[in-house]
């Protein structure tokens, strides 16, 4: 059983990696939940989720390097760090596309907590594995728990703003009727 993609609209992707990018911009620039909270929210696991249910695994693959190297960039992780945990979020994802209700609110929630919640600790892992020593204690139970709730509750959103793009976007086909309306029926004998 496997559920059919539309052909790649071109201009939503546009919008969605540029969206990427400002995302990335604003979540090492913009300070102020930051400050409220102790943590800053990741808005990309939400958008990979996004971009598995809508996309092929090529884009998947391409939107996860983009978005990482956007990510890593602007922070003091490792270069490609954050691509390794958005890619897996996002082929993820797309494994089990099939099985998801993809339009279900709750599906989206739960797939952006999900996603908000594995995304860091991979990232923690690959830094492990590279020998660096990140600083991990009981305040990032509370950072994580923060990611995690922020996280779910923007993915819903984006589906919902990508796929209002998607749909205004496309080019929609008026039926054709075998009657028309605008001919003339001719009655009576000639």
């Amino acid at each position: 059983m496997s559920r059919e993609l539309p052909s790649t609209n071109w201009v939503a992707l546009l919008v969605f990696v540029t969206t990427g990018y400002a995302v990335s911009f604003a979540e090492g620039r913009v300070t102020t939940l930051r400050d409220l909270t102790g943590a800053q929210v990741d808005l990309l696991p939400g958008m990979m989720v996004y971009a598995a249910m809508a996309f092929r695994m090529e884009i998947v693959l391409g939107c996860a390097a983009l978005f990482g190297l956007f990510y890593d960039s602007l922070s003091a992780n490792m270069l490609g760090t954050s691509f390794v945990a958005l890619a897996a979020v996002g082929l993820g994802a797309s494994r089990f596309r099939e099985l998801l209700l993809s339009d279900q609110f709750i599906t989206h929630w739960i797939l952006g907590v999900i996603a908000s919640a594995i995304a860091p600790v991979i990232a923690l892992i690959v830094l492990n594995l590279c020998g660096f020593q990140p600083l991990v204690g009981l305040g990032s139970l509370w950072q994580w728990t923060i990611m995690v709730a922020g996280g779910g509750l923007v993915t819903p959103l984006w589906f919902k703003f990508f796929n209002s793009l998607d749909d205004a976007s496309r080019f929609k086909e008026v039926p054709e009727f075998a009657f028309r309306q605008d001919r003339q029926i001719a009655r009576g004998k000639r």
